[in-house]
């Protein structure tokens, strides 16, 4: 957040500089990026972007303790973890080989996890030439997992209030007018989807220091390679 504090005022200056502002506009637009951020749009922000406060080997402890926690409330809520931002209940499978366990779960969180950085590692050092640091790269993507550990979290109070309209019997059809509960939960799992998906975003950005064109590419590329890979694998034992 403050480095693009910084590039912004050093782009003002260099527009003063070259005429193409004039110092009253120069000192209005300033007032406007020195201005403090709200405390509500700080935190609005944190939750999206919360490698402004923690990164390095912080953000890699935290995130590794998030992965525990949604593999461990995954198998309470008993869903699978497919893919990069995808979940799968249980009750859906008939006769699944393998039940959602603790050890089943963190092996699907993991690979998305160790996927995921290597993806992003991969395409920095593909857009970027400057050294990077591989712990924030780690750090940062096993942070951006939290949006899901909120929905694990989520997922687990929705199993112990209405456990029947948990169990989802495919054979008989989704309902055509779904419940209040039902309309609740997939807007929730919708919502966290795209949470994710935005973290992610920054998880790259502040990791790799890549802007424009090239943090978009590398982004869009990412998890369309990272679905390719990681669907398959963390399907494996089904």
């Amino acid at each position: 957040m403050r480095s693009d504090m910084t590039k912004e005022k050093q782009r003002l200056i260099d527009m003063l500089k070259e005429n193409k502002i004039s110092e009253a506009d120069y000192k209005l637009l300033s007032a406007v990026i020195d201005k403090k951020p709200s405390r509500f749009s700080s935190i609005f922000s944190l939750c999206f972007n919360p490698f402004q406060k923690i990164a390095g080997f912080y953000a890699l402890i935290s995130g590794l303790m998030i992965i525990i926690g949604m593999s461990y409330l995954g198998k309470i809520g008993k869903f699978y973890s497919i893919g990069i931002v995808g979940c799968l209940n249980a009750s859906v499978i008939k006769n699944p080989k393998v039940a959602p366990t603790f050890f089943l779960l963190l092996y699907q969180n993991l690979i998305v996890w160790l996927v995921v950085a290597f993806l992003f590692i991969m395409f920095a050092k593909i857009f970027q030439k400057k050294r990077l640091r591989l712990v924030d790269f780690f750090g940062t993507v096993a942070l951006a997992r939290f949006p899901f550990l909120i929905l694990m979290i989520f997922l687990v109070i929705m199993r112990f209030a209405s456990p029947s309209s948990m169990n989802i019997d495919l054979a008989k059809g989704l309902p055509l007018h779904p419940s209040i509960f039902m309309s609740l939960l997939s807007a929730v799992v919708i919502l966290c989807f795209i949470w994710e998906i935005v973290t992610y975003f920054y998880a790259l950005a502040e990791s790799s220091g890549l802007v424009g064109k090239k943090l978009w590419v590398s982004f869009i590329l990412a998890l369309i390679f990272g679905e390719i890979i990681t669907s398959p694998l963390s399907m494996i034992f089904f």
